[in-house]
């Protein structure tokens, strides 16, 4: 008996030990899975030289969370680490696509994308800066001004939500625009007045300096917009968030007056002349631009061309030492003429993109035969395209009820400089245009909106080519007012679900004029007569 029951105590302990044995497999196995997981680590077999990646990525959690999580969404490779994609209050932060091997360009075209909310796919984004560079949107947001209301904090809360709204959507690329030309129509602006042949030049003085300070007016609206826009944004919005995207500001070149000039404008001569160069003036501009977005570095500056005004270069050298301090990360220009663009290139300035006018209509400056656009190939210089829908006549919801805006849109974002033709044959042009959009919308099941986007974004694909569209972020309180609630984000979603055909690229490329420098032969009443013997030399 006492041998018998030895032997059963005997067995039981073994039992208990080997039940320990394997519970401490268990546990150190897991931990160790665990630790793969969370780190990623890479295990090459000695054997051979191919690396075998065994990362599994992490599931993002069904809700979001205030904190900022890393997301294991990229495979390390030993040789070369990549950075993992960053996940943050409401979205993944997108990583920019390298281009493929073959050179071509990776703009994506998803059907099954969400149309709602989520990271846009791959080659939606390009990099920009160089040390702490950021990723931008190819398909940027500009927010129109607002005019000064009785609605007081209500328009910048309601413009707060739904820039949050396209933040969650992926669209991380946004700027404040001057106020729309609707609402200057408030504004206690001078007359614009024709100057007339024999005119004395103190009128045309006095002219010049009423342009001048119409657009000093407008700049202040659009730095007071700033200033309340970006104050509220910054309250609801975490800032792990608002340092993944690209807030782009606007800057204005000093302009400078003459000695005849100031004689009639009341503007100190001294003034008037001084140098730029040792860049002070910059230097308070791009400071009152941080204490405006509440940003700790401007993501992007973009400098404005002011016309007669010598100190390009000189703001540009003053930007470029910010840039090298750490307070700018990128640094573009807009309406930059080719020469002056060679001119800031050969000393050094290498900018991001330079800003222009295009669209269906006006596709002066979109035609790689055009001296800007051999430019641009030549320096890498990328362009970033503003009026994409023409003040909105590319899009589903315009009418032709309202005649004279249109013809006020042809005058202005739809002024073809190379391309000069009556109003009656912009009206067909325009009518053309329209009916090949509805055509392909309903080939591709998109808006004409989309088509006109698509277009823009894949004709210079490989070059990034960005373009930036006008939204007023729901400032005219609709919703509030019993209309539809804002939905933007899902219509400009749509540019990434599809892609153009080769065929129907070169069919609006046609009609647009991009193709060729003339679109329609001149009329009858535009031909020389030459039995006038007046034009006799």
């Amino acid at each position: 008996m006492v041998g018998s029951n030895n032997g059963s105590t005997s067995y039981t302990r073994r039992c208990r030990l080997l039940i320990i044995i394997l519970a401490c497999v268990s546990y150190f196995a897991s931990a160790f899975s665990n630790h793969l997981c969370h780190h990623r680590l890479s295990i090459s077999i000695s054997t051979t030289t191919k690396i075998i990646n065994t990362q599994t990525p992490l599931q993002q959690p069904p809700t979001r969370s205030w904190a900022t999580f890393s997301a294991a969404t990229s495979i390390v490779d030993t040789n070369e680490t990549r950075k993992s994609a960053e996940s943050t209050f409401w979205r993944t932060v997108p990583t920019s696509s390298s281009p493929s091997e073959n050179g071509t360009s990776k703009l994506p075209a998803v059907a099954g994308i969400d149309r709602e909310n989520g990271p846009l796919p791959p080659g939606s984004y390009k990099k920009i800066g160089e040390r702490d560079s950021i990723t931008s949107c190819l398909l940027g947001i500009g927010i129109r001004s607002q005019v000064n209301s009785d609605d007081g904090n209500e328009i910048w809360e309601e413009a707060s939500k739904n820039c949050q709204k396209l933040i969650d959507s992926g669209f991380n690329t946004f700027v404040m625009n001057n106020p729309a030309a609707d609402d200057l129509k408030r504004l206690p602006l001078s007359k614009k007045k024709t100057i007339r042949r024999g005119e004395t030049n103190k009128a045309r003085i006095r002219l010049e300096k009423q342009r001048k300070q119409n657009l000093v007016l407008k700049t202040k609206i659009r730095h007071e917009a700033e200033e309340n826009f970006y104050k509220v944004l910054h309250l609801n919005t975490p800032k792990s968030v608002l340092r993944s995207c690209n807030f782009m500001v606007n800057l204005e070149v000093p302009a400078v007056l003459s000695t005849e000039h100031t004689k009639y404008s009341g503007i100190d001569e001294e003034q008037a002349t001084m140098s730029f160069g040792n860049g002070w003036m910059v230097r308070e501009s791009v400071g009152n631009a941080l204490k405006r977005v509440k940003g700790e570095t401007l993501g992007s500056v973009v400098l404005e061309y002011c016309e007669h005004s010598p100190y390009h270069l000189d703001v540009l050298d003053s930007l470029f030492e910010m840039k090298r301090e750490g307070l700018i990360r990128s640094i573009s220009t807009k309406n930059f003429p080719p020469s002056l663009l060679r001119s800031a290139l050969s000393c050094g300035f290498n900018m991001e993109s330079n800003g222009i006018v295009g669209n269906l209509m006006n596709t002066h400056n979109l035609r790689s035969d055009s001296e800007l656009g051999i430019l641009c190939s030549e320096q890498d210089l990328s362009r970033h395209i503003s009026a994409p829908l023409g003040g909105g006549l590319f899009t589903d919801s315009f009418t032709h009820s309202n005649k004279k805006k249109i013809e006020t849109l042809f005058g202005t974002c739809c002024h073809d400089e190379s391309n000069v033709i009556s109003t009656a044959q912009k009206w067909a042009k325009y009518q053309s245009i329209k009916d090949t959009l509805h055509e392909l919308s309903q080939k591709y099941q998109v808006s004409h909106e989309s088509i006109s986007l698509r277009w823009l974004l894949q004709m210079n694909e490989k070059a990034g080519d960005s373009v930036i569209v006008g939204t007023r972020l729901g400032m005219d309180l609709r919703e509030q007012k019993g209309g539809s609630p804002y939905n933007r984000q899902s219509d400009l979603r749509e540019v990434f679900t599809f892609a153009l055909e080769h065929d129907d690229m070169e069919l609006l490329s046609e009609l647009s004029g991009r193709s060729s420098s003339q679109e329609f032969p001149p009329e009858g009443d535009r031909q020389i007569d030459f039995s006038n013997k007046a034009l006799w030399i």
